[in-house]
């Protein structure tokens, strides 16, 4: 993987104010009908909504373009979009895909791929859920490709510090 200070990046953002993700559907598209599917999913489910909450950051706002382009580089790939996500000890991500308003555009352009990036140093707690697979004390900088850019997933914090993960959703060049 790319030779990133991911160290760095993670001391950047960790008092950084990202965009909360939660169960406040007056933060979504609710015209779209997917994201009522999923809160659905979550209500009929009776998560903890206390306990639903991620941050996203996004290049060129909260850290440098430079890291999605040396990573884009290197996979080969066109970016259609990039962020960083964070969750905070005690808070999870439900079971859930990821909706993009965009899809169809992208679409236009070539067939979408994603990869994932653990940039938190190894830690107990630390789970991410991709389908059947569980990831957890993944070395840092290590990649995970993605079946489907809309396969379901979760992350989990059951640590002591913040996980982050470095997304990138692009094309085949």
């Amino acid at each position: 993987m790319a030779n990133i200070d991911w160290n760095a990046v993670i001391a950047q953002l960790v008092d950084i104010q990202g965009e909360t993700v939660s169960t406040d559907v007056a933060r979504w598209n609710m015209t779209n009908p997917e994201y009522s599917k999923i809160y659905n999913m979550w209500k009929d489910a009776q998560f903890n909504e206390a306990a639903m909450k991620w941050t996203n950051y996004y290049p060129n706002v909260h850290f440098s373009e430079d890291i999605v382009t040396t990573i884009a580089e290197e996979l080969g790939l066109g970016v259609f979009r990039s962020w960083i996500s964070r969750v905070d000890p005690g808070y999870f991500a439900p079971w859930h895909w990821d909706v993009d308003d965009n899809e169809a555009e992208y679409l236009k352009v070539a067939p979408i791929v994603r990869y994932s990036c653990f940039i938190t140093p190894p830690q107990m707690g630390h789970i991410f859920i991709l389908e059947d697979a569980y990831y957890f004390k993944q070395p840092q900088g290590s990649l995970l490709q993605w079946k489907t850019y809309r396969d379901w997933h979760t992350g989990i914090n059951a640590g002591l510090s913040p996980k982050f993960l470095f997304h990138i959703v692009g094309y085949r060049k």
